[in-house]
This record gives C-alpha cells, sequence and structure tokens, in this order.
C-alpha cells in the first residue's frame, strides 16, 4: 500500500517583494495543489521552522534554509545575475532559473520528504 505523498508547500522569501508576490501567483496557477507561502525575508527563518517546505526560495541563504528545506533556490545572490539551488545538499549554479526550473526544484523537493 503506497503512503499518502505529503503536501508540496513552497515558501517564497525573496526580494523584491512584487518578484515574490509573482511568484507566487505563477506556483499557484502551475500548481494549485500546493500550498504557496510568500513571507517578508525577515520572517523566512520562522516560517521554515514550521513548515516543511518541498522548495524555499529566498534572496538569502541562512543555516536553518540550508538544514531543514528540502530543496531551495536563492536568486541573485549578492546582486549577481545567476540563480544558486539545492536539492538534498546536491548545489548547481545557473545563469538563470525560470519557473519551469523552480516548479522542477518543487517537485524533486517533494520526492525527498516523508509521507
Amino acid at each position: 500500500m503506497n503512503s499518502p505523498r505529503p503536501q508540496m508547500r513552497v515558501l517564497l522569501g525573496n526580494e523584491p517583494r512584487v518578484y515574490r508576490e509573482a511568484l507566487a501567483v505563477a506556483f499557484r496557477a502551475s500548481r494549485p495543489e500546493a500550498d504557496v507561502i510568500a513571507v517578508d525575508p525577515g520572517e523566512l527563518d520562522a516560517a521554515v521552522a514550521v513548515v516543511r517546505p518541498a522548495l524555499v526560495v529566498c534572496s538569502a541563504l541562512t543555516e536553518l534554509v540550508q538544514s531543514h528545506a528540502s530543496a531551495w533556490a536563492l536568486l541573485y545572490p549578492d546582486g549577481a545575475r545567476l540563480a544558486v539551488s539545492s536539492v538534498g545538499g546536491e548545489q548547481e549554479t545557473a545563469g538563470d532559473l525560470d519557473l519551469d526550473g523552480l516548479l522542477s526544484l518543487a517537485d524533486r523537493g517533494i520526492a525527498r520528504i516523508p509521507a
């Protein structure tokens, strides 16, 4: 018998706010079953501690995000035009990370969360 798959939770704590809100709308449209939570970057660690996110999208990477998120995406670190992502501790750097790439990270992250 298969265990039920955990609910996909995507936690958005990136800057600027308008980009965070646009990503929330795009995630909700693409993954209506997902619980998409947008928070101010200052509230990100507190949210990560409560939510079992399949994916965290942020502008500043913290130890809590690294240790508690199944997958994360750091957008434009230090203003650089690139993205760093990780699933299960395996990091990748890309010149750009579009919505399809973020959705893929979320899918790979949810697969790592025990039911």
